[in-house]
Parts: structure tokens; sequence; C-alpha cells
């Protein structure tokens, strides 16, 4: 079961139809199947936009049977980008599977990302309650309360947008669709020593709140026997990772580098004189003056790295 969260819900007042017949009654949306003999593609868009949380939504498959071609499915899309066409879909059905999450490229193709459970097992004319959680690149699914996959995009999100698609000629419900999200991560690699505990406490943990990031470090993760996967599941669930590279210090760019594997925003951090590895030249970084004249410098910059990481997403 995925846990509640306290954040404030916040259902769909608009609707935006796209591909396929619709009607709509506030926060719900029912797919009434494709017009005439075109393609039986689904897309309507809401006026939700989640970064991180958890999207709410029961689908009820209206037909006696499903489509013969078995690609019936009832998606919510999450990440949806209206420049690049891009989109995350976590299914009810679709490949000829119960669950499954796919994406839609820039090209306009479909692709699975995970496909569990057999088509046969879902049944029609009941409803079904769905949980999407999002956090970062991680991705899980709860049916009725019970969590059926959790899977790490290979990329971020492209965009923030919330909508519905659906596939097959089946006439589907989707009801009460809502977000409720939660803030985003910065997830800090950094030494554990002055001067960078000051630096945390003082500067990027701070400057992370007021543009709306939960800072968080190796040493916060709540579980004992602190182990590579619990660093890379930290990782996977932030937004954006600030690595501090001034000293070398392999744990910083072990997280570093798994960070630039998911493709993830990266803010690199170093003191003003510091030699950097060769690897490392390439990337832009924030040199700062560890100084009392340098931190409004080094909050102001660090502020503006925040802010487009956000509007980017």
């Amino acid at each position: 079961m995925i846990a509640s969260i306290d954040e404030k819900t916040r259902s769909v007042t608009n609707w935006a139809p796209i591909n396929g017949r619709w009607s709509f009654e506030g926060s719900s949306a029912r797919y009434l199947g494709p017009p005439g003999d075109g393609n039986p593609l689904g897309v309507v868009l809401s006026d939700l936009s989640m970064r991180d949380g958890i999207a709410t939504v029961r689908v009820t498959f209206e037909s006696t049977e499903f489509d013969p071609d078995r690609q019936t499915a009832a998606t919510v899309i999450l990440g949806y980008n209206a420049q690049q066409n891009r989109y995350v879909l976590a299914q009810l059905g679709g490949w000829g599977s119960a669950y499954s999450l796919g994406e839609l490229d820039v090209y306009g193709r479909f692709t699975p990302v995970l496909r569990i459970g057999s088509l046969d097992n879902l049944v029609v004319q009941r409803p079904y309650d769905l949980q999407i959680a999002q956090k970062g690149q991680s991705i899980r699914l709860a049916v009725d309360s019970v969590r059926v996959f959790e899977h790490v995009l290979a990329t971020p999100l492209p965009g923030n947008q919330v909508g519905l698609q659906a596939f097959g000629k089946c006439p589907i419900r989707f009801d009460s669709l809502s977000i409720a999200e939660t803030m985003p991560r910065l997830f800090v690699a950094m030494q554990f020593s002055e001067p960078f505990e000051s630096l945390f406490e003082e500067v990027i943990r701070p400057v992370a709140g007021d543009e709306s990031f939960e800072a968080i470090r190796v040493d916060s993760i709540a579980r004992p026997g602190i182990i590579f996967q619990d660093i890379q599941r930290e990782i996977s669930e932030s937004k954006a990772v600030l690595a501090e590279i001034s000293s070398p210090n392999n744990n910083v760019f072990y997280e570093l580098g798994y960070a630039h594997a998911l493709n993830k925003p990266t803010i690199l951090l170093a003191r003003k004189g510091q030699e950097l590895p060769f690897d490392i030249r390439s990337y832009r970084v924030i040199f700062y003056d560890d100084s009392i004249s340098g931190k409004p410098i080094l909050e102001e910059t660090l502020r503006k790295h925040l802010k487009s990481i956000l509007q980017d997403s």
C-alpha cells in the first residue's frame, strides 16, 4: 500500500480533449470511443500538474468484454510536455497485460517499459482505484491499495502536466481524478565535516527550502545499515542532485556518477582555487568564496539554479 500524504489534494476543474470522444462531469471523464472508424486512442489533458506526489483515480471498463486485439488500456498520463509531446503512461491494461508502464517519445511512438500480469485478470464493470506515486524518477502503481510495481525511469519526466489516455473501443470511465503534491527533493552529496557542515546548514538547506525543495543527505536516511541500494533509491527519488566536489571523495563522486547515469539535473559546487578532476572540468561548476562576503553570492546563484530546474520540469 502506498502511504497517504498530508499535502492538500487538488481535483480537476477543466479538461481539454485531444483525441477520441469524451464526456465530462466535474473531476470525472468518460471515454466514449474513437470517432467513427478512427484511431482507437483517446487523450484528454487536465488542468493539474504534479512534480512529485500521488495521483488517484477510479477506473471502470464499462464494456461487457475487452477488445479482441487485447490492447484495451486505461491510463494516467504523467509528465506531459506540450512542447515535446512526450509523457509517461501508468496503465491498467495495455500491451496485453493487467498493469503496465510505458512512454510516448518525441516521434509519437508508444514503448512498453514494464508489463505485469495477464489482461484476463481484469474484470469489466468493476471499479479499480489507482494510485500512482511519483518521486523524482521513481513511479509506483497501487491498485485497490495493493502495490503492483515500482520502476525507476531512465530519464526524468519531460514535463509535469497530468492527463488521461484510453486505448481501444471499450467505453472507460475515470472518476475523481485528483493529485496530492509533495515537496521535491534535492539530494546533497558532500563530506560530513567542516566547513561543509556549515555550508549545508547555513546555505544549502535554507535556500533549497525557500525554493520548495527538501534538501536531504545520506546521513538523513532513517534506515539502519546504509547501503548503496538506499543511496541509489534516494537519488532516483530526488528531483535534482547537488554535489560539493572541492575535495576528492569517493562517495561523493559515486553519488554524482549515479545521478549522471540517470540524466538527472545536477548542481556542482567547489571552493574557488580548487583544481577539479579532468572528467569534471567540462561541467558547469559554481565556484564560491568560503567567506562571509561570499555567502550572499552563493545563495543567489544557487537560488537561480533551483528555480531553473523547477521551470524546466
